[in-house]
């Protein structure tokens, strides 16, 4: 990775949409200038991405894309079906090609605490482990920076700006809608379905379910960050938070997930002898560890989340206020 910050990119500044959330607005105008806005955010990011000077270019390139797609899931009633499907398509693309980069990125950005918690009789293989990985991140990197030059990348980043302009320029009868009874009703519809995940949650519940349920819980904080121009400022607010300290819960908790996979896979069919396969070995025997306390503290914040008095308080926002509504 380029170490020289002598003419290090900055990161771009996110760009306010031209036009934005009303309550009595149409839903399909601020939507669409929203998805566009968060699509040219992406690309603004593709020169650092291509420079490498930081992997948070990366991240950030992602975190948009990532936006685009939960809120064209989402509002899916805006969007004519076959326009969706390419939508979602493309931008699912997009996001698959930079997978393995972003992968070894998180790993390595965690090498220094890798070893701290091995003792010293493996840190010898775990440089090895490393030097491995580096390898392989310099690979993906080039991988990346080669798609993102050729033509066929341009294409589909065209295709995307094609298939929103279509949406401004010809709506669904639910585009029609105003913003603050759409919103309200969505919001709602997602916080019913994402409490249903985390009542079934439990000590038997697999990874992948756990993982279902921070999507869920993701896109659920999109949705409040999205309508908050429309919803009361300090009980947005509050909401925000709640999401968030639950995200960043399941966040690590998918993180140790992902680098159970990612070590099992590595030690699979490697020589047992070898210093970098005993490292790696505990290394993961540390990962299932840390993995296990983990779950405990997920099951314990979406037992917060989902107590009666937070429902409770969640609900009465959008049942009381839609009741004054005009």
């Amino acid at each position: 990775m380029n170490v020289n910050k002598r003419d290090q990119l900055k990161l771009p500044k996110r760009k306010k949409p031209e036009i934005v959330l009303s309550a009595s607005a149409e839903i399909f105008l601020p939507t669409f200038h929203t998805l566009n806005a968060e699509f040219q955010h992406a690309k603004r990011h593709e020169r650092g991405i291509i420079r490498d000077d930081n992997s948070e270019f990366l991240h950030q390139y992602r975190v948009a894309l990532r936006r685009c797609r939960a809120l064209i899931s989402l509002l899916k009633s805006l969007f004519f079906p076959q326009q969706k499907a390419m939508l979602n398509n493309e931008l699912k693309t997009m996001m698959q090609k930079t997978n393995r980069l972003r992968d070894l990125d998180v790993f390595l950005y965690k090498m220094d605490d890798y070893f701290s918690c091995l003792e010293h009789s493996h840190h010898q293989g775990l440089t090895c482990f490393i030097d491995e990985l580096q390898d392989a991140r310099r690979k993906a990197y080039k991988d990346t920076k080669k798609w993102l030059k050729t033509d066929n990348y341009e294409q589909q980043c065209l295709l995307v700006q094609g298939l929103l302009a279509e949406m401004e320029a010809n709506q669904t009868e639910e585009g029609h809608s105003a913003s603050k009874v759409f919103g309200y009703e969505i919001i709602q519809q997602h916080f019913q379905s994402t409490l249903t995940l985390c009542h079934r949650l439990d000590n038997q519940s697999t990874d992948n379910v756990i993982h279902r349920l921070r999507i869920r819980c993701k896109k659920l904080r999109y949705l409040l960050e999205y309508f908050s121009p429309i919803l009361p400022p300090q009980s947005s607010k509050e909401q925000i938070k709640c999401m968030k300290q639950l995200q960043d819960e399941l966040g690590d908790f998918n993180d140790l997930s992902i680098q159970l996979q990612f070590l099992s896979y590595y030690l699979k069919d490697k020589k047992t002898t070898t210093r970098r396969y005993k490292a790696a070995s505990q290394l993961k025997s540390i990962t299932q560890q840390r993995h296990g306390e983990s779950k405990l503290q997920v099951i314990k914040q979406v037992e917060l989340f989902s107590t009666q008095e937070k429902v409770i308080t969640f609900q009465s926002v959008y049942k009381i206020d839609k009741l004054t509504q005009g």
